[in-house]
């Protein structure tokens, strides 16, 4: 049954890795939507590396979309297209919530940059 990540931006973008590759999300967040990130809020890339929670995040595994946020139609849908899939359904997985934490400190680094 395959198995990837995905990390669902603040402007909606959904990301995942190129061939639907079985990646940890740290991984992928390291690799790739870290980056992404970092020139979305003009943020140095070095203080999103450890920040894998800051953002939305999700793993399709088969047809079920592990999410631990609210899920809507809407957001299903948007995934559906991006990832190119159809039929996916909603599960609640509490692991795929965003942390406090990390959220308050990417907060952190966009005011940082934005008192600049």
């Amino acid at each position: 049954m395959s198995s990837f990540p995905i990390y669902i931006l603040d402007d909606d973008s959904i990301h995942f890795p190129e061939g639907k590759a079985d990646l940890d999300h740290s991984d992928f967040w390291e690799s790739t939507v870290a980056r992404i990130v970092a020139r979305q809020y003009h943020v140095p890339l070095e203080d999103l590396l450890n920040l894998p929670y800051c953002m939305r995040r999700a793993r399709i595994v088969g047809q079920n979309v592990l999410y631990g946020e609210k899920q809507t139609k809407k957001l299903l849908r948007l995934i559906e297209r991006a990832v190119g899939e159809k039929g996916l359904k909603w599960l609640f997985d509490e692991h795929e919530q965003r942390l406090s934490h990390d959220r308050e400190a990417l907060s952190a680094l966009i005011a940082a940059q934005d008192a600049d």
